[in-house]
């Protein structure tokens, strides 16, 4: 449900404001899709991230007792359930600042 309000929001950006580029690529967890939209609005350049991972089910602890072994963490993803997460960044001065979504509403 959520991919349907993520394509309704991005088609509402294209239709409403000059869209500067729009990619998506593989973030850099095992799994990760990570989508970018860069457009000009009413307050600047704006930047809209969303990051679609598997969510983290557990860890396992890989280790052995022997002096000088190293230990390994070894995170356990679901197959079906993801985590999404979006963003939303503000040009000021030439530097990307993160926009608290909260103090908007």
């Amino acid at each position: 449900m959520f991919e349907e309000k993520w394509q309704q929001l991005i088609g509402r950006i294209k239709d409403d404001f000059s869209v500067l580029s729009h990619q998506q690529k593989d973030g850099e967890y095992e799994g990760e899709k990570v989508e970018e939209i860069v457009f000009q609005g009413p307050a600047g350049e704006m930047k809209l991230i969303r990051t679609v991972k598997p969510r983290v089910l557990g860890e396992k602890t890989k280790y052995s007792n022997r002096i000088g072994s190293t230990t390994a963490i070894e995170k356990i993803y679901s197959d079906t359930e993801t985590v999404d997460t979006v963003k939303l960044w503000r040009e000021q001065n030439g530097e990307w600042s993160e926009v608290d979504v909260n103090r908007l509403f």
